[in-house]
C-alpha cells in the first residue's frame, strides 16, 4: 500500500500572510518555551517545554518545515540543559519527522495521539543522552540521574505538552492555509485510486 503526501503550496497573498504569522509565533513560542524552561526555579531537573513544542508543531505542519523546526529546536534544547551542541538535534529531526508522516498517512489529530508521540519523543531523546553521555562513560550515579532529572523532567512536560498543543491546534485553526475542494481535486487528478491509497 502506497501513500501519497498532500503538499500544497502557498497560493494567494492572504494565505501567505497567514502562513508567515502563524511561523513568526511558533518562533515566538520556542523563544518563550526555551526562557522559561532555562530559568524555572526547580529542583535538580526542569521540563522540556522546546521538545514539546517541536512535536506539537511537527504535529500540524509538513515533513520539511517540521524538520527544520525540529533541528532548531535541538539546538535550543541543548542550550537549555547544557548539553553537547548539535546532539539532541540528530534524535528530533528523524522523531518529529516520524510524527508528522504518521499523522499524515495513519492517524487522526487528537490530543490523546500527541500527548502518546511526545511521550515517545522525550523518552528516545532522554534513552539517547543517558546511552551517549553515562552509560558509554561508565557513569555509576544511573540511578540517581534516571530519578533524579530524567524521570521528573519527562512527568512534568507531559501535561504542560497538553497546554502547548491547545495553543498550536488554536494557531494552526485560525493562521492555517485553507484548502479549497478543487485544489484537492486537481492533487488526485489522474491518480487510480485501485491501485493506491491516497492520504492527506
Amino acid at each position: 500500500m502506497n501513500f501519497r503526501i498532500v503538499n500544497l503550496g502557498v497560493t494567494t497573498r492572504k494565505q501567505a500572510v497567514r502562513s508567515v504569522i502563524r511561523w513568526v509565533l511558533y518562533v515566538l513560542m520556542l523563544i518563550v518555551g526555551f526562557i522559561l524552561q532555562s530559568t524555572l526555579p526547580v529542583y535538580k531537573w526542569q521540563p522540556f517545554f522546546v521538545i514539546a513544542i517541536a512535536c506539537a508543531v511537527s504535529f500540524y505542519e509538513g515533513e520539511l518545515s517540521g524538520c527544520v523546526f525540529a533541528a532548531f529546536a535541538g539546538l535550543m534544547q541543548d542550550m537549555a540543559t547544557g548539553g553537547l551542541f548539535g546532539f539532541t538535534s540528530i534524535w528530533l529531526v528523524p522523531c518529529c519527522m516520524f510524527v508528522t508522516l504518521l499523522v499524515v498517512n495513519l492517524i487522526h489529530r487528537n490530543i490523546i495521539n500527541f500527548l502518546w508521540m511526545t511521550t515517545a519523543t522525550l523518552v528516545i531523546t532522554q534513552l539517547m543522552e543517558l546511552l551517549f553521555k553515562h552509560v558509554l562513560w561508565r557513569n555509576p550515579h544511573l540511578d540517581i540521574i534516571i530519578l533524579q532529572y530524567m524521570l521528573p523532567s519527562v512527568l512534568v512536560t507531559i501535561p504542560s505538552a497538553a497546554v502547548i498543543y491547545l495553543i498550536v491546534k488554536s494557531l494552526n485553526k485560525k493562521l492555517g492555509v485553507e484548502v479549497s475542494d478543487d485544489e484537492i481535486g486537481s492533487v488526485f487528478r489522474g491518480v487510480d485510486v485501485n491501485e493506491e491509497k491516497v492520504r492527506y
